[in-house]
């Protein structure tokens, strides 16, 4: 069991109340049927997303990786940003963000699953392009005394771009204030040296664990602990770095794909847990996107 495993995982996190699985409708005069159709379309494509981080929901594609996803949710270039976790760049990097990261009750110390998740708002004033902010409820899953017990809720913003089909091909999303969910939920400071140590110790035995063979990156755990005990653990509010915090994520998608991202909890970050100075790769949306600053979530070639 792994102390952190929570705090990566709510993260994207998302899901849907059943009492919102539809577009609540008005039909204005002189709004076409084809507007809301798209609307309703681009709402779906975002709550199907969503519904997967749902515990259970979510098992499949950690046993199954990129075969576990339903079709039709993303497009295979699909690319995108997640505040303050990283950019991601492809079909699989994006499912693992959103999906892999969805806490399992049974890997993290406070038994975190998400339970269910409002779309607050949403808006889609054109067919490729609609922007949405999710409340993501969790609670405790165990057969414990507290099982059921309501945990601080996370929120995302989010701007979406859709291909012809529907299905989400660029997105830019912001999780505030995720440093202060996660001591919430596990009812400690990160920045206690204790808790450091202990999460590095919990670090370093699931990379042994997980990265074996080709992708094994210490010779020992206590190789790990000692290289790690020397950098900085970082916050979750800044998540990108030469840090702990950024191991305990990827350690996370090692489930997944570990010839990925074991790199990335190694030494050297694997070229994903570096340091980058401000504000390179914040900004970086030409080089992400492909599009000229401020055009990927317009709908400016629409009227």
């Amino acid at each position: 069991m792994y102390l952190f495993d929570l705090s990566v995982v709510c993260v994207c996190l998302a899901c849907l109340i059943p009492s919102t699985r539809s577009l609540p409708w008005k039909v204005e005069p002189g709004k076409h049927h084809e507007q809301r159709n798209w609307e309703q379309r681009n709402f779906d494509t975002v709550r199907k997303i969503y519904d997967l981080t749902i515990y259970p929901n979510q098992l499949p594609i950690l046993q199954q990786g990129a075969a576990g996803v339903p079709p039709g949710l993303f497009n295979e270039e699909a690319t995108g940003r997640v505040d303050p976790v990283g950019n991601f760049s492809g079909f699989e990097d994006s499912i693992e963000y959103f999906f892999a990261l969805a806490p399992v009750p049974s890997t993290n110390a406070a038994s975190t699953a998400i339970s269910r998740i409002q779309i607050t708002e949403f808006s889609s004033a054109c067919p490729d392009v609609a922007a949405s902010v999710v409340y993501l409820f969790c609670n405790v899953e165990d057969q414990s005394a507290d099982n059921g017990k309501a945990l601080a809720p996370l929120k995302e913003v989010a701007f979406w771009k859709f291909d012809r089909h529907g299905a989400v091909l660029k997105y830019d999303a912001w999780i505030p204030n995720l440093n202060d969910w996660i001591e919430a939920g596990l009812g400690i400071q990160i920045n206690n040296p204790q808790v450091a140590a202990q999460s590095i110790q919990q670090l370093c035995g699931g990379t042994q664990q997980r990265c074996t063979g080709a992708n094994q990156q210490w010779d020992t755990v206590e190789e790990c602990i000692a290289t790690l005990s020397g950098k900085q653990y970082g916050n979750y509010d800044e998540a990108w770095g030469d840090n702990i915090v950024c191991r305990t994520i990827h350690l996370v998608l090692t489930q997944v794909r570990p010839e990925i991202h074991c790199p990335h909890v190694g030494p050297t970050g694997g070229g994903k847990c570096v340091d980058y100075a401000y504000p390179l790769q914040y900004f970086s949306d030409e080089a992400l996107y492909g599009d000229k600053l401020g055009e990927t979530f317009s709908c400016h070639d629409h009227h």
